[in-house]
């Protein structure tokens, strides 16, 4: 294991669990730390409750192949999350190099939904690695990249949006904005747009419609934004139902 160092002003914390994690959550975490400046940090948390409900006697494993079924115990698991970390630190290595980025990897047992209620304080970014989507995975050449920004507005908020915009120069994108703070607090979507010189949808949407969308069709979104100080059932929802990686800003 690799001796875990803090993270530090400007710098990203890339975490990913059992469910792996997709090649643009990395590319992500890598670019953003290369824009702060800051060191990116990899934590693969190892599930508690899958740990748990493994060890039970009528637990089972099932391949989703083959649709075999088979017994199985906490130690196999065990296993199975060791060789995922080790997946995970093999290509956060291999990327951070390519780039020149100062990087760390360490584990942990835990939930990373918890990361997501309670985001590493030694971080400005914070962000929730997650499995392609099929947006993701898709070979939609007409689709526009969704971005769903949320929260107070912020140098670090902007800085996120840069680097999405910055990795996905050529492709078309769609700001959502959810509406969930005072018209004080939110981010100048448009004027921040004008200066970008690029011409990109936008659309608002109230936070209540937002979490009824997603509650009825899952995600439509490639990458999410969450900034600001954010707690309660609401933000609970957002991190079950977001399937996409989601930036934490502090």
């Amino acid at each position: 294991m690799a001796k875990r160092a803090k993270t530090g002003q400007g710098g990203v914390l890339l975490a990913a669990d059992a469910g792996g994690y997709s090649a643009a959550s990395v590319d992500l975490a890598v670019a953003m730390a290369a824009t702060a400046g800051g060191l990116l940090q990899g934590l693969f948390v190892e599930d508690e409750d899958l740990l748990q409900v493994s060890g039970l006697p009528c637990a089972r494993e099932i391949t989703l192949t083959t649709a075999t079924e088979r017994s199985t115990s906490s130690e196999q698991i065990q296993r199975s999350l060791s060789i995922v970390a080790r997946q995970f630190r093999q290509t956060l290595q291999k990327e951070a190099q390519a780039s020149r980025v100062s990087w760390s990897f360490d584990t942990m047992r835990g939930r990373v939904r918890d990361l997501g209620l309670k985001p590493s304080i030694e971080a400005t970014y914070t962000i929730l690695a997650h499995p392609s989507s099929r947006r993701l995975q898709s070979a939609q050449l007409h689709s526009a990249r969704r971005i769903l920004l949320l929260g107070k507005a912020s140098a670090a908020q902007q800085t996120a949006l840069e680097t999405l915009f910055a990795l996905y120069a050529r492709e078309r994108i769609e700001l959502i904005l959810g509406d969930d703070t005072s018209a004080e607090e939110r981010f100048d979507a448009a004027a921040w747009l004008r200066r970008q010189q690029r011409s990109v949808a936008m659309s608002e949407l109230p936070l209540q419609e937002l979490l009824r969308q997603l509650g009825s069709s899952g995600s439509k979104y490639d990458f999410a934004i969450l900034s600001g100080t954010r707690e309660g059932e609401d933000t609970a929802v957002l991190l079950k139902s977001l399937r996409c990686p989601i930036i934490l800003i502090a």
